[in-house]
């Protein structure tokens, strides 16, 4: 009862007193004593929710992801959204198979029909509704399920297919070697960067290597083979992106602590129940960033729910976007709020085979960079497994770079987000997302009178109505630049355009329509300004091309 309802009916008791004799009135004014005691009661001790409390209930629920629980109606009716009682996901093991629920009282009552049924429980995921279990009697299974509308998920998470048998279908590529530091920015003793961040590599495992620390806390989510020396490399070749601490495969953030949590079989393949076990137990570890190099191209339930259980305690995960040339990311690097991650070459070219799409939030070296592989030896990988680890060192780095200064995983990944080199068609686009790290501008980000203007894409758009050069530029300093003037030259004409102001990180873009009558287009552009000689990368001021037609 509120204050409200309490002072309507005080109200309406007091006019009815007036109006009666004196037996009634003290019966009645007894009953009023009653019921006011009975409101006082209730409300103080919290027996039912004042307005106050319905309001704060209210707040802490609005923190919560709505995708991360079942609506009302989908908790009353023990259903999914789409009317699915339980989905089924396929299991790496033979006669096993995973399942979820959707709500809490529907996943008690399937732990108590196992009593009394053959089917084993090997393992739950209590926070995600959610078992792998076993059978020997397929019919044991189909009478625990019979009453059930399912909906099946047959995907099995994978490495991407090796990047280095896909680019050889490109031509003109340049490989990283041993130059991941110097490409990426890194221009000082990095030696500090990532301390105090803890990363877990959701993988095949890291192994003892001299190129890695000699304490790396391990998780087994899937089991090491008794002999070591059969284990995928894979893990161990990530994990050295971001902790390499030798010139011959250098990490970007060699102080951040790894977590290794094996997910994969040696074949490089994980299910469903195995990558949200992964996350949930890389969140339980402490850690801040989550590096997954490996996905699958369905949207699976199970793993979209760890992701936003992970994110909902402000976890942050990148995830590789697959080397299949597809349109879309894999998952979970399609997932809102991932960080999905492509490849450029040393060109900073995009990689054919590294998957595209709107989804795409950044590039990052993926073309023969030095990683270290099992038995203290050293490989070059390509793809973007090679990618995402290089995107997360550089957001432990940002978190932590010995300054002092400690950021979060959120405001370091903005961060890195927003520092880098824009490539491609202007503004976020499907190839680069957001554009190409660099961490050398991370780095500078509050240091004044750094000069950096760079052209950083041309092209001819071919349209309905004719066609245009489109010529693009972007101020990679820390000052804001006046009066840039961008000259272009195709066809035998020239075009001068002129930025009257680019703030830091600003993109402009300059549009002409022309006549082709030729199969072929060189198009020449040239950026002038009075800060030309305090420029610290000159060589991006200048742009030369050649388009067939």
């Amino acid at each position: 009862m509120h204050y409200a309802t309490s002072k309507f009916i005080l109200e309406n008791l007091t006019n009815t007193l007036m109006h009666t004799d004196t037996s009634t009135t003290k019966t009645m004014l007894f009953v009023l004593i009653i019921v006011l005691f009975g409101w006082w009661l209730v409300t103080k001790l919290g027996l039912i929710p004042d307005a106050k409390r319905a309001s704060l209930d209210l707040t802490k629920s609005e923190n919560l992801s709505a995708m991360n629980r079942p609506d009302q109606t989908s908790q009353a009716m023990d259903q999914f959204a789409d009317g699915t009682t339980v989905e089924s996901f396929e299991s790496l093991n033979p006669n096993e198979v995973i399942l979820r629920f959707p709500s809490d009282a529907k996943f008690a009552s399937f732990l108590l029909s196992l009593s009394d049924s053959n089917v084993t429980l090997f393992a739950s995921l209590e926070r995600l509704r959610a078992v792998r279990i076993g059978y020997e009697d397929r019919e044991a299974l189909e009478q625990l399920l019979i009453s059930e509308n399912i909906t099946i998920y047959d995907s099995i998470s994978r490495f991407p297919q090796r990047g280095r048998e896909r680019s050889s279908d490109q031509e003109g590529l340049v490989g990283f070697g041993d130059s991941l530091l110097t490409w990426s920015g890194v221009q000082v003793d990095h030696s500090s960067w990532g301390r105090g961040v803890k990363v877990a590599v959701l993988d095949s495992g890291i192994v003892p290597h001299e190129n890695l620390p000699s304490y790396v806390r391990s998780v087994e989510i899937h089991p090491f083979p008794e002999d070591l020396g059969q284990i995928n490399g894979h893990g161990t070749a990530v994990a050295s992106l971001i902790v390499g601490m030798r010139d011959m495969a250098p990490g970007i953030a060699p102080s951040a602590e790894l977590i290794s949590v094996r997910v994969s079989d040696d074949n490089g393949l994980a299910d469903s129940f195995a990558i949200a076990e992964g996350i949930l137990a890389a969140v339980d570890e402490g850690a801040d960033l989550i590096n997954i190099s490996m996905g699958t191209e369905e949207d699976n339930p199970l793993i979209r729910e760890a992701v936003l259980y992970a994110q909902g305690k402000q976890k942050v995960i990148i995830a590789s976007s697959g080397n299949s040339h597809g349109a879309e990311a894999n998952y979970p690097a399609a997932y809102p709020g991932v960080i999905s991650v492509g490849s450029v070459d040393a060109l900073g070219e995009h990689l054919d085979f590294a998957n595209h799409g709107k989804s795409l939030s950044l590039t990052a070296p993926g073309c023969a960079v030095n990683a270290a592989w099992p038995g203290n030896q050293y490989i070059r990988m390509s793809g973007t497994s090679v990618s995402a680890p290089i995107v997360t060192a550089a957001i432990a780095a940002t978190m932590s770079n010995g300054n002092g200064r400690r950021l979060t995983a959120i405001e370091a990944a903005e961060m890195v987000i927003k520092y880098a080199d824009e490539a491609g068609i202007p503004g976020p686009d499907t190839q680069y997302g957001f554009g190409i790290v660099n961490l050398r501008r991370v780095m500078t980000r509050d240091q004044n009178g750094i000069m950096d203007v760079a052209i950083t894409d041309q092209r001819i758009i071919h349209s309905a109505t004719g066609h245009t050069i489109q010529v693009a530029i972007q101020n990679r300093g820390t000052e804001i630049l006046a009066n840039t003037l961008v000259k272009v030259s195709a066809l035998g004409r020239n075009w001068d355009f002129n930025a009257a102001i680019l703030a830091p990180c600003s993109i402009q873009s300059f549009s002409v329509p022309i006549s082709l009558d030729r199969n072929s287009v060189n198009v020449r552009s040239a950026i002038y300004s009075a800060y030309s000689n305090r420029d610290i990368t000159p060589e991006n001021n200048r742009r030369s091309e050649t388009f067939q037609q």
